[in-house]
């Protein structure tokens, strides 16, 4: 007889674990932290449809594919996914752009399946977090972001066999079948021609095939993900399984969201945001572009990759919309001229008027090393998968860029337990230098919209309204649990028919409203501490380099607690952290140690709830001594350093 593996997994495979667990996920199961960032992603989603089918690359794809109301959902999937990929002005999570197939295909299976809202979120919840897991398993390899189109075979099989309460062992099948013949992005075609749209289009009618052999019984591989020849072994360099199971129920990837304001690559977003800063100093100073000599754009390493590999193709008023995406140069020097940019400068005539491609001609970009060791050492979009790699991590980023190894964060650091202070911290510095001497600069620690950033509700609905959407639709959204069948529809025909601004569609509430597990009540009332904890990281960067070390030890000290807490920091101990660990580490530290914390006490059966309670307050005003011991030339609280000057 053989004993189980000490893992707890019983011997299960990879995609049996996933689909035991997400093939029975509930929203309730979900704190409401995370039931929020739902809503978000499904308004940030429809408005980046929206603005692709604008496009005259949009109105392309739906005459080669039809519209997203059409009576085909498969055809509906294909079309709405190309069309919200087309502009690159879709979210993006630690591993993987979700939406495109977590959201798309329940939306569009939605009207078929009459699914309740509640239906629909906890549909669009068990895709993003298989989507995500299998992603991040495999995001030490050659695909990430929009370029990893295996995440809609994920999404697909998982978006579609949970809005059907499909049983786990068709998830198996599904995604057996599915993951047995996975899409390879070739990047000629990826990053400058029209085939980008494919990345979506090609795993998700993959993804549906799969699910329509899995329904009528045809079998899978259940191994395939962690086969010696199967997916991880052929996709990731350094193949991360524990990554595709860890903390169910505790590790929310749907919390590791970032929305985008403007169109682009996440690796040029906090760039954009800088020069509209800049713009506005030009105006002031009333230059015009002639005046500029040249703008230098400080970045990561993802930042200047990402740019020396858009310069090795041409780029010019005739590009396609993909190579204008990557282009740094033509999207800082559209957003220096006119202090925006949005989705109507990646078509004629705003892409042919040549003061643009003369400013752009001036932008050169500089690596940034401060900016790469922030970028590593954040949750997403590769922090976490390094730390859980661990010693290996080392040989991977050498043999991607030697230049990135000195930069890595210390080995020790173990991969976070808990995503709600997740970060993405890829920030960048933009200078203008004028030919009278005068500059202007501005600087952003990660781009607006970004995980950690700050509250992305109102975010996603003023990118939706500017898409031109029916100011009713974010009303209806943050309802959308309560909503019956016909309002889920009507709300759906609201949000994507062109027609739907001519009247106001009234929608019945909760008439069939899926039954749900009741949501458990936490034994410890963590809210006040959370709060203190995020204003302190927002200041983190002043707080005294002893706080951050004695927080970060007291709150993992209490995580490890096995009985009631009486943990004093020893001084000896705060030395030691302080002797190995830099300043920015310190800051993760807190970040993650909080997080792990918070995640233990929301988890915590009842019993002795009054004494926690009692630790859970003197920790609360800790941390808020903490943050008011900060320097009085403290940074901006938003984390987000920005500003414009001469």
């Amino acid at each position: 007889m053989t004993s189980a593996p000490a893992d707890g997994s019983g011997g299960r495979t990879l995609i049996r674990r996933i689909a035991d667990w997400a093939s029975d996920l509930e929203l309730d199961d979900a704190p409401d932290r995370v039931v929020a960032h739902l809503g978000s992603q499904l308004l940030s989603q429809l408005a980046a449809a929206r603005t692709g089918y604008a496009h005259p690359l949009g109105r392309r794809i739906a005459r080669a594919y039809g519209g997203p109301l059409q009576p085909d959902p498969a055809r509906a999937a294909v079309s709405l996914a190309m069309a919200a990929i087309c502009l690159d002005h879709d979210d993006t999570a630690y591993a993987g752009h979700l939406s495109h197939s977590c959201v798309t295909v329940p939306v569009v299976y939605a009207r078929q399946l009459r699914l309740d809202g509640r239906q629909l979120l906890t549909a669009i919840l068990a895709a993003d977090e298989t989507a995500a897991r299998v992603t991040a398993a495999a995001t030490l390899g050659p695909f990430r972001g929009q370029a990893a189109a295996h995440t809609h075979l994920a999404g697909t099989v998982a978006g579609r066999l949970r809005a059907l309460d499909a049983p786990a062992r068709a998830w198996v099948n599904g995604l057996g079948l599915a993951f047995s013949v996975p899409p390879w992005t070739l990047t000629p075609g990826f990053l400058s021609t029209d085939a980008k749209g494919f990345a979506a289009a090609v795993p998700i009618q993959t993804g549906l095939t799969a699910c329509d052999g899995a329904l009528a019984g045809l079998r899978g591989p259940a191994d395939v993900l962690e086969h010696p020849e199967g997916f991880l072994r052929r996709y990731a360099d350094v193949p991360l399984p524990e990554e595709a199971v860890a903390g169910f129920g505790t590790l929310w990837h749907t919390e590791t969201l970032s929305y985008k304001v403007h169109p682009g690559s996440a690796y040029i977003g906090a760039a954009v945001d800088c020069a509209v800063d800049c713009a506005a100093g030009l105006r002031a100073a009333e230059a015009d572009p002639d005046d500029i000599a040249e703008v230098v754009v400080e970045g990561s390493l993802l930042t200047s990759g990402l740019d020396r590999a858009s310069r090795a193709r041409h780029i010019g008023p005739d590009a396609g919309v993909a190579a204008l995406n990557f282009s740094l140069p033509y999207n800082v020097a559209t957003a220096l001229l006119t202090g925006t940019l949005e989705p109507a400068d990646l078509m004629p005539p705003a892409v042919e008027r040549p003061e643009r491609w003369r400013l752009a001609a001036k932008v050169r970009t500089v690596h940034d090393p401060h900016l790469s060791r922030a970028a590593l050492l954040s949750t997403a979009p590769l922090g976490q998968a390094l730390r859980r790699a661990g010693e290996h991590a080392d040989a991977w980023v050498r043999a991607t860029d030697a230049r990135a190894a000195d930069m890595l964060p210390p080995s020790w650091l173990a991969p976070e337990t808990d995503f709600r202070f997740a970060t993405k911290r890829l920030g960048a510095r933009v200078t203008v230098r004028l030919h009278d001497g005068r500059e202007l600069s501005a600087h952003r620690a990660q781009a607006a919209g970004a995980v950690g950033s700050g509250e992305h509700t109102a975010l996603a609905r003023e990118k939706f309204l500017r898409s031109g959407g029916h100011p009713e639709v974010p009303h209806l959204i943050a309802e959308l649990a309560g909503l019956d069948a016909n309002g889920v529809a009507e709300l759906i025909s609201l949000a994507l028919s062109g027609a739907a601004d001519e009247a106001r569609a009234e929608i019945s509430r909760g008439e069939r409203r899926r039954p749900g597990r009741s949501r458990r009540t936490n034994s410890v009332d963590t809210r006040a501490l959370e709060g203190a904890y995020g204003r302190l990281l927002r200041s983190a960067d002043s707080v005294p380099d002893r706080e951050l070390a004695e927080l970060a030890l007291e709150a993992a000290a209490l995580a490890a607690s096995d009985v009631l807490p009486e943990v004093e920091v020893e001084t000896a101990a705060v030395d030691a952290l302080l002797a190995s660990a830099p300043r920015d580490v310190l800051i993760d530290l807190v970040r993650r140690n909080a997080a792990h914390l918070l995640g233990m006490l929301d988890r915590m059966p009842p019993g002795d709830e009054g004494h926690w309670s009692r630790v859970v307050e003197d920790l609360r005003d800790h941390v808020e001594r903490a943050r008011k011991s900060a320097r009085t030339d403290a940074g901006d609280e938003r984390g987000e350093e920005h500003g414009a000057g001469s």
